[in-house]
């Protein structure tokens, strides 16, 4: 049978919910704009995003509104699963009902591709291919077990491409496309996925406290939240409580891990621990948070350009400073902002003196 230019038209005039869907699935709003709402998705899209903007904000804050970043991830979340929904019927209220009458006859070859990306194999269980779906799947989680991600995004285009021929087995303008768009949807995911990865491991880290070196103001097991964009643009403060990757002379005794400890002494300024005081600039300093005063007896010793002089609030148990140097700039990622772990000590750092 064929179609008249007319038909053929109306016919392309339609839209795919399933395609819907898995452009929504990719950045949320986008089904929406495909099925002709464009305001819709603009509106969906700036408060998906924006939420998680206010979350994350409001995490590098030194005093972090637990509430605000708590609502602010419920509705990023809650928006991105409600629009694959809303996407899907969007894209149907498009839709002539001769159009949607035909679509449900028949088994989706979309929701097929729909399920492919979402996970290998589950698109020819849909199908009936159980055979074809138990390699996809299990190699899929071979995949991701022993090879990069961009594997598993390859394993994803090859069961939705292969799902799809299934169930078109004429070659047709649809047909055609249907490689470029999955392997758009695949590059897309696979790009979104790892900006969003990027973005968030630049900004935020969480950490656990393994030593008592920070006792009273860190205790061990202490989960953290660690603010990595403060030290781009500011530089760091006396009493700034610091994770920093091993110095030089801590590499050569194989310590690799980081270490986080507060900033006593900036460049330039003279360093002297005497008679259970710390003095900066023969000036003693006011040190509340530390667990006793130290025993031991240190410089004075200046402190060079661009390091610093670091010590553990547990001042008698403490690896740092004192024994091993100063610290410099470079290998300083972060500030510790908050203990989010356990729940009872929950709260902001003290971070000055």
């Amino acid at each position: 049978m064929t179609l008249s230019s007319e038909g053929s038209s109306q016919l392309q005039s339609e839209k795919q919910p399933w395609i819907a869907v898995i452009l929504s699935r990719v950045i949320p709003g986008i089904g929406q704009i495909y099925a002709g709402y464009l305001l819709r998705g603009v509106i969906i899209f700036a408060v998906w995003s924006g939420s998680a903007m206010m979350a994350l904000l409001s995490l590098l804050q030194p005093d972090i509104n637990v509430g605000i970043v708590g609502l602010g991830l419920l509705i990023h979340f809650a928006l991105g699963f409600w629009n694959l929904f809303d996407a899907h019927s969007s894209a149907r209220k498009s839709n002539s009902p001769q159009f949607e009458t035909l679509r449900k006859s028949k088994k989706d070859p979309w929701l097929a591709v729909f399920l492919s990306l979402l996970i290998p194999g589950l698109g020819h269980f849909y199908i009936k291919k159980i055979g074809e779906g138990i390699i996809f799947f299990i190699a899929t989680i071979v995949v991701a077990i022993l090879a990069p991600k961009i594997f598993v995004g390859i394993l994803q285009f090859g069961a939705a491409f292969h799902v799809y021929q299934f169930m078109n087995k004429r070659k047709d303008l649809s047909q055609e496309k249907t490689p470029l768009l999955i392997g758009l949807f695949v590059i897309a995911s696979l790009v979104v996925s790892s900006a969003i990865s990027s973005i968030a491991s630049s900004a935020l880290e969480t950490r656990y406290i393994p030593s008592a070196s920070m006792i009273p103001t860190l205790q061990i097991n202490d989960r953290l939240i660690v603010d990595k964009l403060t030290y781009k643009f500011n530089l760091p403060e006396r009493g700034d409580i610091i994770l920093f990757s091993p110095t030089q002379f801590l590499q050569e005794q194989n310590f690799t891990d980081p270490f986080i400890f507060r900033i006593i002494g900036l460049p330039g300024e003279t360093v002297e621990v005497i008679n259970g005081q710390v003095k900066i600039n023969n000036q003693p300093l006011e040190e509340p948070y530390i667990a006793e005063p130290p025993t031991y007896q240190y410089g004075p010793s200046t402190v060079p350009e661009n390091n610093y002089f670091v010590l553990g609030d547990n001042r008698n148990n403490s690896y740092d400073s004192q024994y091993w140097g100063f610290l410099p700039k470079e290998n300083i990622f972060g500030k510790a902002q908050t203990i989010f772990w356990p729940l009872d000590r929950r709260g902001p750092i003290q971070q000055l003196p």
